[in-house]
């Protein structure tokens, strides 16, 4: 079903999984579907995918992030599993449709995966903005101290220049 934790996931990988998990999904659902089954189906789907998908952004930041980087800062540290914390929230969007009685259950499974799948791009969309955030406000604090310590040696290389002007002087 998914490849041994010790190959890290490549994009290539994840597409194979990804495409799989559809075909899980329509296995699932069998021949004649009923309602409950389908809901059953979609929920386990989601769930595979979201691991699926964390599984792969881990492993890809094992891998692209310099060792250096790794270790040194707690917020690098705590990203993937934020990331992985905000990427699994279930989803809500299912429970608030209106349902056509003449819709056929495979046309009905048809919207609603496409609706679990807007939503998995939409959380992805929301870590995104969430992780531009925290690199923003990280990089304005560092930005605001190197600022402030630049100021500082300016102050101190006049106030040194003028010293030695008057020591020069003297």
């Amino acid at each position: 079903m998914c490849f041994a934790k010790a190959v890290p996931y490549d994009q290539a990988s994840l597409r194979s999984m990804l495409h799989r998990s559809v075909d899980h999904f329509c296995d699932r659902m069998g021949n004649e579907p009923e309602e409950a089954q389908m809901e059953a189906a979609l929920a386990e789907t989601e769930e595979e995918l979201s691991k699926y998908v964390c599984e792969f952004m881990e492993d890809h930041i094992q891998e692209n992030l310099p060792e250096s980087l790794q270790e040194s800062s707690p917020l690098l540290q705590e990203a993937p599993q934020e990331v992985r914390c905000r990427f699994q929230r279930p989803s809500v969007t299912a429970f608030l449709e209106v349902q056509n009685p003449e819709e056929s259950i495979w046309a009905r499974a048809l919207r609603r995966f496409q609706g679990m799948l807007r939503s998995l791009q939409q959380r992805c969309w929301d870590v995104l903005t969430w992780l531009q955030e925290k690199a923003a406000a990280c990089l304005q604090a560092i930005s605001s101290a190197v600022k402030a310590i630049l100021g500082e040696l300016t102050d101190l290389c006049s106030s040194v220049g003028q010293l030695f002007r008057n020591l020069i002087q003297v």
